[in-house]
Parts: structure tokens; sequence; C-alpha cells
């Protein structure tokens, strides 16, 4: 009790303002890379439920990349490796590089996700929606598309929170989010038990809120194409 009320509790308050600046950079890297990566996954999606001549290929070869190659060793290629080649790339802020790897990596995986649940609708919806005249853009956005968001819901949300967690890796580049003040903080105090401890509670939290949202969001898409 004596180590809470003297130790702990103390150093919590010096640490927590400082949890909560990166607290904002955290959240500002993942739903930028959140957003990108959706709409990058879609698009590999449809590219691969279509077999699109000539692109198929391509992101077929993008997904086995960026999913069998570890987001850090994608983070430093680009980040210190790419500007070795390209010397525009030497003005590419730590920032940016961040999020595009979180959003290309994140992005081979939603794509298998939004993948797995369009094939997941019906076939005869296709051929009837087809029947009736729709063009192929009407049938995905009015007819597939609404349908497979319920199914797709769900791991999109578990991408996010890995896109969330593996944000920390931005500490690598000297970005102080949460993981980069905690390292920061443990360094300067020599207090590295409890900083992690507090830092894991900031994540842990946005892990519940994310949760919470998921659920919202599933009702109200049900709800929606139940009408």
């Amino acid at each position: 009790m004596e180590y809470i009320t003297e130790t702990f509790i103390p150093y919590a308050k010096i640490l927590t303002p400082l949890l909560i600046e990166g607290l904002g950079i955290t959240i500002y890297v993942s739903a930028i890379a959140f957003v990108l990566s959706v709409i990058l996954g879609a698009l590999l999606a449809v590219i691969q439920h279509f077999k699109i001549k000539g692109l198929h290929h391509l992101a077929k070869v993008y997904i086995s990349y960026f999913r069998g190659t570890p987001l850090l060793i994608q983070l430093f290629l680009f980040y210190y490796g790419l500007p070795m080649v390209f010397d525009v790339m030497k003005a590419c802020p730590k920032h940016v590089a961040l999020i595009l790897c979180l959003a290309l990596n994140s992005a081979a995986y939603i794509s298998e996700s939004i993948r797995g649940a369009i094939d997941s609708v019906d076939k005869g919806q296709y051929e009837a929606s087809l029947a009736f005249g729709m063009t192929h853009f009407q049938m995905m956005t009015k007819i597939i598309l609404p349908q497979a968001a319920v199914a797709a819901i769900p791991p999109i949300t578990n991408s996010c929170m890995d896109i969330i967690k593996m944000s920390s890796l931005g500490m690598t580049i000297g970005i102080q989010d949460i993981m980069g003040e905690a390292q920061l903080t443990a360094a300067t105090y020599y207090k590295t038990f409890e900083t992690y401890i507090l830092a894991a509670v900031f994540y842990w939290l946005l892990a519940v809120v994310l949760g919470r949202v998921q659920k919202s969001v599933e009702r109200k898409v049900s709800m929606a194409y139940q009408k």
C-alpha cells in the first residue's frame, strides 16, 4: 500500500499528462491510417473479386508482401531505406511515413476481410441484379456492399485496433505517441514497470472505447439493412 501511495500515484501524476499528449498523436496517426487502409483495402477487394485483368496479379503480390513481412521492416525500409535511393523521400516527415506504412500494411488484411464478406453474399443476388438491368456499379453499391458491410464490420474494427497497437512502432523513428512518451519518461525516471503499466492502461481504454463503437455501428448497420 505504501508503494502505491508514495511511489506509484505521485509518478502517475507526472506521467499521465505526457501520455495524454501522446494519446492525441496516437489517435491522429491511427485515424488517418485507418481511413486510408479501408479505401485501399476496398479497392483491392474489388480488384480481386472481379479479377480485373492486369491488376489482379499485382494485388495478390501486394497482399502477399504486406501480410508476409513484419511491419517494422516495412517501416524501416520506407523511412530509412527509400531516402537512400530516392532523394525526394528525404523530406518525408516521420508522421507521414508511419501513417503510410500502417495504411499500406493494414489494407492488405482489410482487403481480405472485405473480399470474404463480398464472396459470402448469395450468388443469386448478382444474377438477379443484372437481370433487372443494374450496372455493376449499381449492383455493388445498392445490393452487394450493404450486405457485405454487416459481415465485414467486425474484422475491419479489429484491423483498426491493430493499427492503434502497431502505431506504437512509431517510437522507433522518434514519434512521441503513447509509447514514445512512455519510453522517454521511463528512461528519465528509471521506472519502467510503472511507466509501461500506465501506457498499457491507455491502450486498453482505447480498445474498450473502440469495442463499444463497433457494437453501436453493427446495430445501426443491421437495422438499416433490415429496413
